[in-house]
């Protein structure tokens, strides 16, 4: 018996980003710098502000680093993100592009132990962000860069040179910090 009621599905808790994720990760991002870009007057006044790129950039490590921890509650998190991300993509993509983009094309990096708990102290860090963040915008913003981080920012293409840098220097961090 499938649990598929017109298109989606109960959430599906994954590490592995489709392509459908990972396009649907592409265009969330691109969408939301393009919201601000055009709302400054085509200019990208706005998107250079701190207010803009700091919870995008903060929400895009924490995921990536989340994706990489082998399971907890940061793997979870990571988890659900990334299977709704692909979700998503699949029922946008199905309507809008053609296809459902079932390819897996995530690379798969783990945490160390050390390196793990450098991703809970930057998720509290991110926690603390949230919670002390004065406009409903930045909650937001932190929230797009934490989908676009666990669906795009995971793949073998350009968006993945965030789990490329931030995996390898959160191990080494850990090694070095913790033991």
């Amino acid at each position: 018996m499938s649990n598929d009621t017109a298109g989606l599905a109960y959430p599906h808790f994954t590490h592995t980003v489709t392509l459908a994720g990972s396009g649907f990760g592409f265009v969330l991002l691109v969408g939301t710098l393009g919201w601000f870009y055009f709302k400054a007057g085509r200019k990208f006044t706005e998107i250079k502000k701190q207010k803009v790129w700091l919870p995008l950039a903060v929400g895009l490590v924490v995921a990536v680093l989340a994706s990489a921890c082998a399971g907890g509650l940061l793997g979870k998190i990571s988890g659900f993100l990334t299977g709704t991300g692909n979700q998503a993509g699949g029922v946008i993509g199905k309507g809008m592009v053609g296809g459902d983009g079932a390819v897996a094309v995530s690379q798969h990096q783990l945490l160390t132990y050390s390196g793990g708990w450098i991703a809970l102290a930057i998720l509290v860090l991110a926690g603390f962000f949230f919670w002390f963040a004065k406009k409903l915008g930045e909650k937001l913003l932190l929230g797009i860069g934490a989908v676009v981080g666990s669906t795009w920012g995971l793949t073998m293409a350009l968006g993945g040179a965030a789990s490329y840098t931030a995996i390898p220097l959160a191990n080494w961090a850990g090694s070095m910090i913790i033991g």
